[in-house]
């Protein structure tokens, strides 16, 4: 694809991103994974002591996918660097040969955060009561696999 095609797709998720913040985004930080038929990604708000973690809504993740695509096979990037700043964006390709297998995705995000941000505290937003359930060795079947309780009966 054209790099003009693909400034194009980057240039969508810039506006994705001041979607999400319903403002202007200056010094922000966005954090994207991605492989065949898979991506991920978190924006990063810079504030005065805090990060500030938001979400993409859903329709940014099929623009994410076709820059992924958009890319030439021999070149397919892993996680993408997208910062925000002054009205301008840059971005980094980190390649898979560039990343450590054995570190998980999490690990990945949270070393870019540090050095992006240091030691200055990320805000999350609060889960909501029953989004996370710690499972147990009494929820797993025979095969490993987790049974899921049927709900109660109305």
């Amino acid at each position: 694809m054209a790099s003009e095609a693909v400034g194009e797709l980057l240039n969508t998720i810039g506006q994705h991103v001041a979607d999400v913040l319903g403002k202007t985004p200056d010094d922000v930080f966005v954090y994207i994974q991605a492989g065949d038929q898979w991506c991920g990604a978190a924006i990063f708000d810079n504030q005065k002591d805090t990060v500030q973690y938001h979400e993409f809504e859903p329709e940014t993740y099929d623009v994410i996918l076709a820059l992924w695509d958009a890319a030439e096979s021999d070149k397919k990037w892993s996680v993408l660097l997208y910062d925000i700043k002054d009205g301008r964006f840059e971005v980094e390709y980190i390649y898979p040969d560039q990343l450590d297998p054995n570190e998980s995705s999490i690990d990945q995000r949270e070393r870019f955060l540090v050095a992006r941000y240091g030691d200055k505290p990320v805000i999350y937003p609060e889960m909501e009561d029953g989004e996370w359930d710690d499972l147990t060795e009494d929820d797993l079947s025979g095969d490993g696999v987790p049974h899921v309780p049927e709900p109660p009966e109305a």
